[in-house]
């Protein structure tokens, strides 16, 4: 019996198959703890065979896309196990993100690039607003006093049309606030409401997040809000604002009650990595407050009054490596870095490649990603994008995207498995920067805010690259002994 549903499984990963035939087997298997464990294990079972199936990679690198996979399926067996999810929410992630996107995407996204000659972005994120409540230290959203809402019918229609598209059915909603979002009496509910076969995840700082907001949510059913920490309360003051952890907690406690799952994200400093990854930290906010997931994003020095000194050192950074596969391994953690987790993601995901994703901020603009504060000279507006007659598919095939992709394929994506690139420095923008700064000069790629600006002085005058020579000495040893098996 195992082995049947597992091919089954299997086979919609590649083969696909009816959305009614996937909606059936999934909720057939989340009906109770039995047949939801059979369920995942021959999800899991299945998601190694096409992690062992996929394109040529180091062996260690298809390991740990596996254990990340695992540790996701993991989190989610866990939730439905406590019984904490509201029906709606239940179905959402039985449907959507396990069954459409999860299962029925593998599939889709496969037989896209035979369409359409390329490989679609996985996900989208989207900026609607640049509003917030907050004044966060060291915010990527930049130092754009301006304020700035995308018109509903635009957020939309880009939704829809990514969907049409590329055949996603993720997106990623960030900010600004993402809960401050008002054009006219539109709010974020409603475009939730007007996509329910769409799943949503939305980086928040939590204070909005009364009790009517999180019953709200639990309706839907298709939003989980990833909570921004800093640590405990002294960590997340600082940043944050006095009491900001303490309404955090509340939101926790509110979503807890309505039933609607939650993660956290953090941002690591020099100054609290060691707090972020300790077992008190990890116990708190997985074990008591119940976080399904983690997301870490290491500071990087764009955005609001950048700062090299406030970037985690090269030593912390391969500390957090070590620790963070630790726990998704030994604890099946569902924890992503967006630095220390390439070899899981396949590496950078900017610039709409195969699997990836890309930016559009409030204002329109569209970027490769969100630590990427540069935009294409021509193909950089959403607005212009339409009003020209021009497709969300023209905007990824831009100069500036293309110029990344053709250097992620020459790292490591069209590269045999022993030339394979050091996966341990993933980014474009951060470990490869005087590579991407003459992208920036070659494409004339646009800075979007002064933060751009600062972070080519910090190419220019050396801190930077120094940095990066730094922690490629201690990685690139690593990944040449344990990834690539070389003594």
């Amino acid at each position: 019996m195992k082995a049947i549903l597992e091919e089954r499984v299997f086979s919609i990963m590649q083969n696909g198959a009816s959305r009614r035939a996937i909606s059936g087997l999934v909720r057939a298997g989340l009906r109770n703890r039995v047949t939801r464990r059979a369920l995942i294990n021959a999800v899991e079972r299945a998601t190694r065979r096409m992690s062992f199936s996929g394109p040529e990679r180091p062996d260690r690198v298809l390991e740990d896309r596996y254990y990340m996979g695992r540790a996701l399926l993991h989190s989610i067996e866990k939730a439905f196990d406590a019984g904490i999810f509201s029906k709606n929410c239940v179905r959402a992630l039985s449907d959507v993100l396990l069954g459409r996107y999860y299962i029925e995407g593998i599939h889709h996204r496969r037989t896209f690039k035979d369409t359409h000659g390329f490989p679609p972005p996985g996900f989208v994120t989207i900026s609607p607003t640049n509003v917030c409540n907050l004044k966060c230290i060291g915010c990527y959203a930049g130092d754009i006093y301006t304020k700035h809402t995308l018109p509903f019918s635009l957020f939309d229609r880009v939704i829809s049309d990514i969907k049409e598209q590329f055949g996603t059915s993720f997106f990623v909603i960030s900010g600004g606030e993402p809960f401050a979002y008002r054009d006219g009496e539109a709010t974020l509910c409603d475009i939730l409401k007007r996509h329910p076969d769409a799943y949503f995840m939305g980086y928040t700082n939590g204070t909005l997040i009364t009790e009517e907001v999180a019953g709200r949510l639990a309706e839907l059913g298709n939003f989980t809000p990833a909570i921004s920490v800093e640590g405990f309360e002294k960590e997340t003051d600082a940043r944050r604002g006095k009491g900001i952890h303490r309404r955090i907690l509340a939101a926790m406690e509110n979503l807890r009650k309505a039933g609607v799952p939650f993660g956290i994200s953090a941002t690591p400093t020099r100054h609290n990595a060691e707090i972020l990854l300790s077992d008190e930290f990890v116990n708190f906010y997985f074990e008591e407050q119940k976080a399904l997931y983690g997301w870490y994003f290491q500071y990087m020095p764009i955005g609001r009054a950048p700062s090299v000194d406030l970037m985690v050192t090269p030593e912390q950074r391969v500390a957090m490596f070590r620790r963070i596969w630790s726990l998704v391994r030994e604890r099946q953690l569902f924890i992503g870095d967006f630095w220390n987790s390439g070899t899981a993601s396949d590496g950078c995901m900017a610039a709409a490649r195969g699997g990836g994703y890309f930016y559009i901020m409030w204002d329109g603009t569209i970027t490769p990603c969100v630590f990427v504060p540069f935009k294409d000279r021509e193909f950089g507006s959403l607005h212009d994008l339409y009003a020209s007659g021009k497709t969300i598919t023209d905007a990824i095939s831009s100069p500036l995207f293309t110029a990344i992709r053709e250097w992620q394929d020459a790292y490591w994506r069209t590269q045999p498995k022993h030339q394979c690139g050091n996966l341990l420095a993933p980014c474009a923008i951060r470990d490869h920067c005087e590579h991407f700064a003459e992208v920036v000069r070659k494409t004339g790629a646009v800075p979007v805010d002064e933060g751009a600006q600062e972070f080519l002085r910090f190419v220019a005058n050396g801190c930077l690259p120094a940095y990066n020579r730094a922690y490629r000495q201690l990685t690139d040893p690593v990944w040449e002994k344990e990834y690539l098996g070389r003594t």
